[in-house]
């Protein structure tokens, strides 16, 4: 399945649950933790364009519908005999439209980064560039516990950079998130 068309469905499934959401969740207040490990593909077309994917973020919260705070988001993938390692560091804003609810749209500026190892007698080369970076996705908190939340996310990272070949990435994980 052609990638954009696979975060077209999946945004879909998201947004239908969205009266669901509603009914199960809390408001959000306070510090905010989430970690989450899926898989990620790239546009690219060269090699591999498919590895583990992961984020990372955390923040605070100034109102129970808008999170905001900072990520780190990325995948990993085999091009050849070379590892390809893509992220991006951003200030990110979480919007929850219903209030509470468990549906909410992301989106992130900052930091791009792209990092290429090969092993090469013997030895390990690196070369690694560094751009701009945004972050759009969906995800949706699925309650279960006081403030433990299951959620799964679909991210679309847009990545520029001088050197290197600007790259889209499409990530589909599953966190656990407190807040």
């Amino acid at each position: 399945m052609n990638p954009r068309m696979m975060v077209f469905a999946i945004f879909i499934l998201f947004t239908a649950g969205s009266d669901l959401a509603a009914q199960d969740t809390a408001p959000h207040s306070g510090f905010w933790l989430g970690g989450g490990l899926g898989v990620g593909l790239t546009d690219e077309g060269a090699g591999d364009d498919a590895g583990p994917a992961g984020y990372l973020r955390m923040g605070g919260t100034p109102s129970d519908r808008v999170l905001l705070g900072g990520e780190a988001i990325g995948l990993s993938r085999d091009v050849g005999d070379a590892t390809v390692s893509q992220a991006n560091t951003t200030f990110s804003v979480l919007y929850y439209p219903a209030s509470p609810g468990g549906l909410f749209a992301k989106a992130g500026i900052g930091f791009a980064s792209a990092v290429v190892s090969t092993d090469v007698a013997g030895g390990t080369f690196t070369s690694d560039e560094s751009g701009f970076g945004l972050t759009f996705g969906a995800g949706y908190d699925v309650r279960i516990g006081r403030n433990l939340y299951l959620t799964p996310n679909l991210d679309v990272l847009v990545q520029t950079f001088d050197e290197f070949a600007d790259s889209n990435l499409f990530l589909f994980t599953l966190g656990i998130g407190f807040h």
